[in-house]
């Protein structure tokens, strides 16, 4: 499991890597994939499969941080199988939401060019 000390290092070493945050844009393969999450389990101690599925979870968290957004808003879809709540995971999005939820809106939500960034 990832230290919780080291989520701020992990969101950010993702920011860094845009494989894996805009991967359909890029069309990277499962198997260069792989290679990044074995890189991210050797950096942060822990195996690629959870890696990964600390990724997963924190989309999933991300989601849960902005309710009122639809789901063309998200780069990643949602998966109603995956996205039920537990009380538990209500409380740790809850006491993260101001600590990363300005990280993942960067990640996650698809957002329109402005004249600045034009």
């Amino acid at each position: 499991m990832l230290d919780p000390k080291r989520m701020e290092e992990f969101i950010e070493q993702i920011r860094l890597t845009p494989a894996i945050w805009r991967n359909q844009e890029y069309q990277v393969s499962r198997e260069h994939l792989n290679e990044i999450w074995a890189h991210f389990g050797h950096t942060f101690d822990i195996s690629q499969k959870e890696a990964e599925r600390q990724w997963e979870y924190l989309i999933r968290l991300h989601k849960y941080m902005n309710p009122n957004a639809t789901d063309e808003k998200f780069r990643f879809p949602s998966n109603s199988e995956k996205d039920e709540w537990s009380d538990a995971d209500s409380a740790v999005a809850d006491s993260l939401i101001s600590f990363i939820k300005p990280s993942l809106d960067e990640l996650l939500l698809i957002s329109k060019p402005t004249e600045s960034s034009v």
